[in-house]
């Protein structure tokens, strides 16, 4: 098991303890967390999620965002150990998802649930044991998940966990094809449609634009050359 060294507690032997899981509010989509002011020593999680459904025939082959719950692993820093958490945040109604102010640690993606427009149902999700571990899915949307692994994908920027735009492509037999990506413009992968996309940064500076973490997030953001 790979940990962290607690920035506070440098030394001190981290020990991985039970796993809690904890739902809450995204920021936006109307619910009622908002990305208000950074904390000290707190982190920020963002991203985005769309969904292709290619299993479909015709119109059912289709992209979905709205609807999404986000599964978030994570390694915090509590008391000089290392706490095992996930959190479950829904995304609004384009996919966007953020968490403010979540304990020091790290965080990756663990999964996503998802109920498509024409009656699909998914639940994807990553093991974790290695960086080339593959993305499965289920056709049930309550499929039990365990925050377990030892893979993180994502590393902070100035205490930004950015998530990026993840595009999963279910391709049938229970594959999924997982596409990062920072932006999209005029994009296309395994579907007809094509997307375009701000830097996930951009989308909350935007969303709120008061907000004491939009310097954090014009200084992480990209500069477009």
């Amino acid at each position: 098991m790979r940990t962290i060294t607690p920035r506070h507690a440098t030394g001190v032997c981290a020990a991985l303890l039970a796993v809690a899981v904890l739902t809450l509010a995204g920021c936006g989509g109307g619910l009622s967390t908002t990305l208000t002011e950074p904390e000290e020593g707190k982190v920020l999680v963002i991203g985005s999620i769309i969904i292709e459904n290619v299993v479909g025939i015709g119109p059912h082959r289709e992209s979905y965002t709205s609807g999404t719950e986000v599964l978030i692993m994570a390694d915090i820093e509590e008391e000089g150990s290392i706490t095992r958490r996930g959190y479950n945040v829904w995304a609004d109604e384009d996919g966007y998802f953020c968490v403010e102010n979540l304990p020091y640690g790290r965080y990756t993606l663990k999964g996503v649930r998802n109920s498509g427009n024409r009656g699909g149902s998914w639940t994807i999700w990553n093991e974790l044991r290695m960086p080339n571990e593959r993305w499965v899915y289920t056709g049930n949307p309550n499929h039990p998940l365990s925050f377990t692994g030892e893979y993180f994908h994502f590393t902070e920027r100035m205490n930004v966990f950015n998530f990026q735009h993840s595009i999963f492509s279910i391709m049938g037999g229970g594959v999924v094809y997982w596409t990062p990506r920072p932006k999209l413009e005029n994009e296309s992968f395994h579907i007809e449609e094509s997307y375009t996309r701000p830097y996930v940064e951009q989308y909350f500076i935007d969303l709120y634009p008061d907000s004491g973490w939009v310097p954090i997030l014009q200084a992480i953001m990209p500069v477009d050359r």
